[in-house]
C-alpha cells in the first residue's frame, strides 16, 4: 500500500513538529469480517455463523490478518506515524466467548507485536460497552469508546490504568452548530479533572457530514478545552 504510505510521508513533512500524526489499521477481527461478508453488513451473519461452526478457520484466517495488520501499522509508523490507532468496529457484533477468543485475543496479538515501536497505541471498538475491563487489558495506552458509555462511567470502572478517548456521536456532526457546542461541552464537563483523556467521536465521520460542522466542532473542543483540569 504505497500510496498510503506516501501520503503519510507528505503530510508528516508539512506538520509541525508538535502536532502528531495517528496511523489507522483495522483491526484483524473486523478485517476479517469484511473478507468473509464480502462486503460491509450490518448483521455480519455469515462472519459469526463461521466463528460458531468453523472456529479453527476463522483462526487461521486472524493469523494472517495479524500478520499483514503487524507490517502496515508498522510501516506507516516508518513513515513518520507518532500513534497507531486499531479500529474494531465489527468486534460488539459477537457474544463474549467469541469476542475474547477471536476480536479481543487477536487484537492483543497486534498490540504485543507494535509495542516495540514505541509509539502510543489506541485501541477502539463498537458495542462493548459490557466488556471494558477486558479490553482495557489488552495492552493499549489508549482504549476509545463509543457513544453509548459515559466517559466518567468508564473510568470509574477501569481507574486510571489507561487513557480514555471519546466519544462524541457522529450524529450530533449532522445538527446545528449550538447543539454540537451543547454536545461537546457535556463531554468535556463530564471529562475535566479525569486523567488521562482525548476528545473525540465516538465512531467515524458520517458521509453527509458538513465540513463546516467538523471545523466547528474542533474550534470549539479547542477553546473550551483550556478549562483546567482538561487536558487534550
Amino acid at each position: 500500500m504505497g500510496g498510503v504510505l506516501e501520503a503519510v510521508r507528505r503530510t508528516r513533512a508539512e506538520l509541525p513538529a508538535e502536532v502528531s500524526l495517528l496511523g489507522f489499521v483495522g483491526a484483524p477481527a473486523t478485517l476479517a469480517a469484511y473478507m468473509i461478508e464480502g462486503e460491509p453488513d450490518g448483521t455480519w451473519v455469515t462472519f459469526r455463523k463461521l466463528c460458531y461452526s468453523e472456529p479453527r478457520m476463522v483462526q487461521a484466517l486472524l493469523a494472517k490478518v495479524i500478520d499483514a495488520v503487524v507490517a502496515h501499522a508498522t510501516a506507516q509508523v516508518q513513515a513518520g506515524c507518532d500513534i497507531v490507532q486499531l479500529f474494531d468496529t465489527s468486534a460488539g457484533e459477537l457474544p463474549s466467548a467469541e469476542l475474547r477468543n477471536f476480536a479481543f485475543a487477536s487484537a492483543r496479538e497486534v498490540i504485543r507485536a507494535l509495542k516495540p515501536l514505541g509509539v502510543p497505541i489506541i485501541y477502539f471498538a463498537r458495542d462493548i460497552g459490557a466488556h471494558l475491563e477486558a479490553a482495557a487489558d489488552l495492552g493499549a495506552d489508549v482504549l476509545a469508546l463509543d457513544w453509548k458509555v459515559s466517559i466518567r462511567e468508564a473510568r470509574r470502572r477501569l481507574g486510571d490504568g489507561v487513557a480514555l478517548m471519546g466519544n462524541l456521536e457522529p450524529v450530533v456532526l449532522l445538527t446545528s452548530k449550538d447543539e454540537i457546542e451543547r454536545r461537546a461541552k457535556e463531554i468535556l464537563d463530564e471529562a475535566q479533572g479525569l486523567p488521562g483523556f482525548i476528545f473525540n467521536l465516538g465512531h467515524g465521520v458520517l458521509p453527509p457530514t458538513p465540513p463546516e460542522n467538523v471545523r466547528h466542532l474542533v474550534e470549539v473542543v479547542h477553546r473550551l478545552g483550556t478549562k483546567p483540569g482538561v487536558r487534550l
